[in-house]
């Protein structure tokens, strides 16, 4: 029954291993396999962007990791076991697969995509006496618990829609006015919140009101219809339209906001999904101008030994997998770091025992081709800036903070 339940999940396994052998050095004071165990979306509402790149920055990484010769400690080098399972975008999948890697000896676990799969999977992990390093869920509500062994290399939820606010309140003119649309998930309300706190502060006025996005801005989760959010927006004419949520209520706002005849006077900024080839690919010329909030950025000046620098990291990793360099999934970034803060820690502790790699988590400081990798005490990187692009011709070009701008905003962002 076991071997059936992970097929898939051994396939996956093997191929890393196969294209390692191939790619890597020899195995002379090689040691046994560390195995690094995650459920990802293959299916479901992330199976076809999010989860995708954030599967293919674990695939990346450990395929980086063994093709140096893997993981050093005990005086042996150790290759990566790469183990996958489909958790269909469902939280309650994601908890059931960490158990079942729990069952079959996998102690090691990096994240879901989204903050629902790693909230339902913290408390798993914590009862299993696993260790965790969360890549892709953001919302600080998982952090709020007194876990010791979730860790979390991106910057909290608390980030995503300020740093919009700070990047629009930049610009020439500064909106006077946005309209919030936020997803029913416990990331894009929080987000939400915080960017309305940040608005106040800049002296942007929220419409319809500033808990418009708790009730008649508020639509569901994944959901690829939010005319009911557009509908109470019309007749306040916001500059911007901000939707705080992930890739389909993104683009069914865009779509929609056309369709109804809400046009904000100046452009849209999204969450998650603009800094995505997947909402380019979903909208065409409509994505043009769109600003999104993002967690990393090529032109940031950081690097290391195991990817090289951040420009390092986006030529190889668009070149493995066939993106576009001017179309990055940031998602992958994150997945390859918290990957490599996992390897980093096993090198740290010496050895791969859960409880080892939890203590040097805990005092785990690494400068990387992500940014500095450094954990408080609720296991949130939190010193980590974000970064906001615009979407020009097709391409991510970022525009904030100004001392990585590529390119100046196009602005206004609506013809």
């Amino acid at each position: 029954m076991m071997m059936q339940r992970f097929s898939a999940s051994v396939m996956v396994a093997i191929a890393v291993l196969v294209s390692a052998a191939c790619g890597g050095g020899g195995t002379s004071g090689s040691g046994s396999n560390v195995t690094f165990a995650a459920p990802v979306s293959q299916t479901g509402a992330f199976g076809q962007a999010e989860g995708l790149y954030t599967l293919q920055g674990y695939k990346f990484c450990v395929q980086t990791l063994n093709s140096k010769g893997g993981i050093s400690f005990g005086g042996q080098s150790h290759k990566v076991n790469l183990v996958t399972e489909d958790d269909q975008s469902v939280a309650a999948t994601s908890a059931q697969i960490v158990d079942q890697f729990n069952d079959q000896g996998d102690k090691l676990i990096l994240s879901p995509y989204g903050s629902a799969g790693t909230t339902a999977v913290a408390p798993v992990v914590e009862r299993n006496n696993q260790v965790m390093v969360d890549s892709n869920g953001a919302d600080t509500a998982i952090f709020s618990h007194g876990y010791k062994s979730i860790f979390a290399v991106l910057s909290p939820s608390s980030s995503y829609v300020t740093s919009i606010i700070d990047a629009l309140s930049a610009l020439n003119p500064a909106p006077k006015t946005v309209a919030i649309i936020a997803a029913s998930d416990g990331f894009s309300q929080h987000a939400a919140e915080q960017g309305v706190a940040e608005a106040k502060t800049k002296g942007i006025t929220v419409v319809p009101s500033a808990t418009a996005y708790t009730s008649s801005t508020k639509v569901t989760a994944n959901t690829t219809d939010v005319s009911s959010a557009l509908i109470a927006i019309k007749g306040t004419n916001p500059d911007v339209i901000i939707i705080s949520a992930h890739l389909n209520e993104a683009v069914a706002a865009v779509k929609q906001s056309s369709e109804l005849g809400v046009k904000p006077k100046d452009g849209f900024a999204a969450t998650v999904a603009p800094p995505t080839p997947a909402f380019i690919s979903a909208l065409g010329k409509s994505s043009e101008g769109v600003f999104g909030s993002t967690q990393w950025v090529p032109e940031i000046s950081a690097s290391d030994s195991v990817f090289g620098s951040a420009h390092e990291f986006l030529t190889n990793f668009t070149n493995t997998y066939g993106w576009s360099s001017e179309q990055y999934p940031y998602q992958a970034a994150d997945a390859a770091a918290g990957c490599e803060a996992l390897a980093l820690a096993i090198e740290k502790a010496g050895s791969a025992d859960p409880a080892a790699v939890r203590t040097a988590l805990v005092g785990l400081k690494a400068d990387t081709f992500y940014g500095h990798i450094e954990f408080d005490s609720t296991g949130m990187n939190t010193a980590k800036p974000m970064y906001v692009i615009q979407i020009q011709k097709s391409a991510f070009v970022t525009i904030y903070p100004s001392n990585l701008a590529t390119k100046q905003a196009i602005w206004p962002a609506v013809a």
